[in-house]
């Protein structure tokens, strides 16, 4: 399924959004060119940046400023309980054809810092 859809999966988290947030930049931050919560966009080298980090989730491009390889996408709801999210790609895991291992390293990453944190995961996939 992976390889044909844009979609990781969904998440429910007991978790607030604001300790949501950590767990889910512990899960990117590995795949990230400066392991930093700064955001940044793409400069004349390619890297991987974290371009959004806020109350709605968070954002991750691999590219250049000329080039993007793919964005990452992880958007959060909050409920009564803590927070519910989805993963998803700007394109099909198939159409990423540079950098595919960071791509599968934030999916992996993150359902890692999950299983960590109590976050339950639904159709969850890594590649």
């Amino acid at each position: 399924m992976g390889r044909f859809t844009k979609r990781v999966g969904s998440f429910d988290s007991p978790h607030s959004v604001e300790d949501t947030l950590q767990i889910l930049f512990s899960g990117v931050a590995e795949q990230l060119s400066i392991p930093s919560p700064t955001v940044s966009e793409p400069g004349v080298e390619a890297g991987v940046h974290l371009s959004r980090l806020d109350s709605s989730g968070l954002t991750v491009i691999a590219g250049n400023k000329i080039d993007t390889y793919f964005m990452f996408y992880v958007d959060l709801t909050p409920t009564t309980g803590g927070c519910t999210g989805e993963a998803y790609f700007d394109r099909r895991m198939g159409a990423i054809t540079r950098w595919m291992g960071n791509a599968m390293g934030l999916t992996g990453g993150l359902s890692l810092a999950f299983q960590r944190s109590s976050v339950r995961t639904r159709g969850w996939t890594i590649a």
